[in-house]
């Protein structure tokens, strides 16, 4: 048996899957201030009448990083940065950095570096002054050779507890988005160490051994043990275990598909293209900044089942924001559910708690209309006289901001430049065909947006736990960059933080099969499937030319097990 659970902003969402099949599922309300309180309820929830000894793994998607960055309630982080020369970098990053000396070049030579007593000299001063035990190295062509980042490490680790670096965590080239991966990853340490003992001691109390893996914004997993070092990946997981969820349920075909995940808080809109998801090209954006975390293309509109109603100005709003559930389950203003429960998409809740509440919403309408202030000319409020006219419109305005929203990322992705010739000829310009609805609010919601978009839908069954689906079926995925100079006999793994000389590999290929076989060592090492798909992602073959020839080269590899689900559910 698979557990899966999916810590979202609204709901936790727990499922069992045994043998292909969803045996059980709960749904359980995220507790904001201890999340522990709503993830031990769904537990409980789902787990009652099983053997827990049956457990084989536990994967969980979950939103404690992302919270704790979208609300910039990260710790202090003294950032170290090897810039070399190039331009200035004080205003990419979220803090002021500390430029140390020295840089290595795009060969991967260390030209020059910071003294090893210096860099214990600027550490004590730096930290005396920010009193953190956070750091991040992080040097341009880092990637081309780790050396100066782990050698800065080292000096720093009798003043710091934890140091991250940016060659470790990504290695591809782009120092910028490198040093805010790096960043982040320190940042959201001690935040992400609490959650994991946490979890760990929420599922020993109910006796589950299984190993525990967590969910990575690029949609694969890993062990929590693994991931302790790398917490920013787990950042942006719930869109990455709702495409996961969408790939479970096997409805995608190979239409340009929409697909959406409505929660009680938002709406994720993901695009596919013959039955894969689009991904970020170069890493997720980070608040406003760009990271090297790969990530699927997934964009957020502020419409949920919970979003709150209100008349402002005259005029009757819809979201973006939440402040608790609907009023027919308690809540104290109405709600996107409310208006779904008024005209029977939805039944759940008090029904006549719900009526009351849209009616008074219509009869404050009329109250505002006969005031003197408003402008009631070509004003839709003028024909709402009942609880089901403010409930239509609420519905109609909700659907408006999903169409804006799906709009707005079709419009990106048709705007993207165009890198290879055969997308020139043959154009692949999306065209959406196709809508998959999951979430809380989808089978309430979803037949509605089919109908506003002129499109066929699909809602999948379980569409209400589609996340905690794809986290249990989610396959483990790690990625792994080779960087080989020919001529200088260099290999270079920036992710292992492995540099070897005499290496005698020449060609592509070769270089691709050396990836492989390094991929799949460390995935025995941190007891993955060696049998998974190992793909290749990037290959990269310049060659060098010295004397009007070219004898040498320099070629980059990057590879990773296949991400996806395991199996489809029934």
């Amino acid at each position: 048996m698979l557990l899966g659970l999916d810590v979202g902003g609204t709901f936790t969402d727990a499922v069992i899957i045994d043998a292909h099949r969803v045996v059980a599922t709960a749904k359980r309300r995220t507790t904001k201030d201890n999340l522990m309180n709503g993830i031990g309820e769904a537990l409980d929830a789902v787990l009652e009448g099983y053997d827990t000894s049956n457990i084989e793994q536990v994967t969980l998607s979950t939103t404690v990083v992302t919270n704790t960055i979208v609300e910039a309630k990260e710790q202090v982080v003294d950032l170290y940065v090897i810039t070399g020369p190039g331009r200035n970098v004080d205003d990419i990053f979220p803090v002021e950095p500390i430029y140390l000396q020295g840089y290595t070049d795009h060969r991967g030579i260390v030209v020059e570096c910071t003294p090893a007593d210096a860099v214990r000299g600027i550490a004590n001063m730096v930290q005396a002054r920010s009193g953190t035990d956070l750091a991040a190295v992080s040097a341009k062509f880092g990637v081309r050779n780790p050396q100066e980042e782990l050698s800065i490490t080292e000096e720093l680790k009798n003043t710091y507890h934890t140091i991250s670096n940016g060659s470790l965590l990504s290695g591809s080239l782009n120092f910028p988005r490198r040093t805010i991966s790096a960043y982040f990853n320190s940042a959201v340490t001690p935040v992400f160490t609490v959650f994991k003992k946490n979890v760990e001691d929420a599922l020993s109390a109910r006796n589950i051994l299984a190993p525990l893996h967590i969910l990575k914004a690029d949609g694969g997993s890993l062990p929590m043990e693994h991931m302790v070092s790398r917490p920013v990946e787990t950042a942006f997981t719930g869109p990455a275990a709702t495409v996961l969820g969408l790939s479970a349920h096997g409805v995608i075909g190979n239409k340009h598909t929409v697909a959406l995940d409505i929660g009680g808080t938002t709406t994720d809109i993901s695009l596919w293209k013959h039955g894969k998801p689009l991904m970020t090209k170069n890493g997720v954006s980070i608040r406003e900044y760009p990271s090297a975390v790969r990530s699927f293309a997934v964009t957020s509109v502020g419409i949920g089942g919970e979003s709150v109603i209100r008349l402002k100005n005259g005029n009757l709003t819809v979201g973006p924001e939440r402040v608790g559930p609907s009023v027919a389950l308690g809540g104290v203003e109405p709600t996107l559910g409310d208006a779904l429960i008024v005209l029977g998409h939805a039944n759940y809740g008090d029904f006549n708690l719900a009526s009351r509440a849209l009616q008074d919403l219509a009869d404050a309408i009329q109250a505002t209309l006969q005031s003197k202030n408003v402008n009631t000319s070509n004003n839709q409020l003028t024909l709402i006289k009942t609880a089901s006219d403010v409930a239509r419109l609420i519905v109609e305005k909700a659907l408006q901001t999903i169409q804006h929203g799906i709009n707005e990322v079709v419009k990106v992705e048709n705007k993207r430049p165009i890198y290879v010739v055969a997308d020139i000829v043959n154009p692949d310009v999306f065209v959406p065909e196709h809508i998959v609805v999951v979430g809380g609010t989808a089978p309430n919601l979803g037949p509605s947006i089919g109908e506003y978009l002129e499109l066929p839908v699909t809602i999948p069954e379980n569409a209400a736990v589609a996340n905690a689906i794809g986290a249990a079926l989610a396959l483990s995925t790690i990625e792994l960059t080779i960087h080989v100079d020919t001529k200088r006999r260099l290999l270079v793994i920036p992710e292992l933080g492995i540099k070897q000389q005499n290496c005698t590999l020449k060609r592509a290929e070769q270089v691709v099969e050396r990836a492989k076989e390094v991929l799949s060592e460390e995935a025995l090492r941190l007891g993955l499937d060696t049998a998974q798909e190992i793909e290749v992602i990037n290959i990269e073959d310049f060659p060098v030319v010295e004397g009007w020839q070219s004898m040498e080269r320099l070629i980059t590899v990057k590879v990773q097990l296949a991400a996806g689900v395991k199996h489809y559910v029934e």
